[in-house]
């Protein structure tokens, strides 16, 4: 059977933010020190985290299960480029929806969800359908953000240009928070406990990343900005390039560093119930 191309905008994520994300992941991953037969990877996206429990695993059967088959075709893509053919047949993926995995109970013994959470609609539900599929005594590991706005001075000053230059008000800043994140580590503590995990670690975390300038232009013009980059011919383009070369010449290298919290936590299904 002909695998499909991978999807172009999961790509873009995938080139673009997944790296961003990347250390806080394999973080929470290296806590669990189970050697599972199976490891779930809720809300894979394209792949990043469960390509890392692979290497960190070569005996264990991967399963990344994820609402968009557009961002599982690039983690298929992934697994195909980075690991020996053979590998491929240890991977399932499962374009499913997190309340409803079509997974039978107690069916693996690892389990993780990475910068997913803040993104469902019933957190509560998505908790109880991971400990269902989990195996008693088995691992869940997840981590996301703590509520807090992330601001990068490079992009308040990026969407100062594009005002000044006709091309649209956009609000800057970087990450507002969400009413869906976390407030605080003991409601993470306090959700993992209400649908049945024990055992529960929960520690802070933090995101931080540093981008160059060249860099963060990349990421303005390929990912978070591509709209207002495609509506121009090339002269303009160029022209919003050198402006906002410019202007970003007058900042310190901190401006292109997002710094914020997180919380990391790892619990148990209990061994009866």
């Amino acid at each position: 059977m002909t695998q499909r191309p991978p999807d172009p905008d999961s790509l873009r994520y995938a080139r673009y933010w997944e790296p961003v994300l990347a250390g806080p992941a394999r973080r929470m991953l290296e806590r669990i020190g189970d050697a599972p037969r199976d490891f779930l990877d809720v809300g894979a996206g394209t792949g990043s985290l469960t390509l890392a429990a692979a290497v960190r695993w070569p005996e264990a059967g991967i399963i990344g299960l994820d609402a968009s088959a557009g961002m599982l075709s690039v983690a298929r893509h992934q697994v195909a480029t980075e690991l020996p053919a053979a590998e491929g047949e240890r991977f399932r993926w499962l374009a499913a929806d997190a309340r409803t995995m079509p997974l039978p109970d107690a069916s693996v013994d690892v389990a993780t969800s990475s910068f997913v959470l803040q993104l469902v609609a019933d957190r509560p539900a998505v908790l109880a359908e991971i400990r269902r599929v989990l195996r008693p005594g088995g691992a869940f590991g997840l981590v996301t953000w703590i509520a807090d706005e992330l601001v990068i001075v490079a992009d308040d000053v990026f969407a100062e240009v594009l005002e000044e230059l006709g091309l649209g008000a956009r609000s800057g800043g970087f990450r507002p928070s969400r009413t869906t994140d976390y407030e605080t580590l003991d409601e993470a503590r306090d959700e993992l406990s209400a649908v049945g995990f024990e055992a529960i670690d929960v520690r802070p975390d933090q995101l931080r990343h540093a981008w160059t300038r060249e860099a963060y232009l990349e990421l303005k013009e390929h990912y978070d900005d591509r709209d207002v980059f495609e509506s121009l011919d090339e002269l303009g383009r160029a022209r919003l390039r050198d402006v906002v070369r410019a202007r970003w010449g007058e900042l310190p290298d901190t401006a292109f560093t997002v710094c914020g919290p997180l919380v990391s936590a790892v619990a148990r299904r209990p061994l009866t119930g």
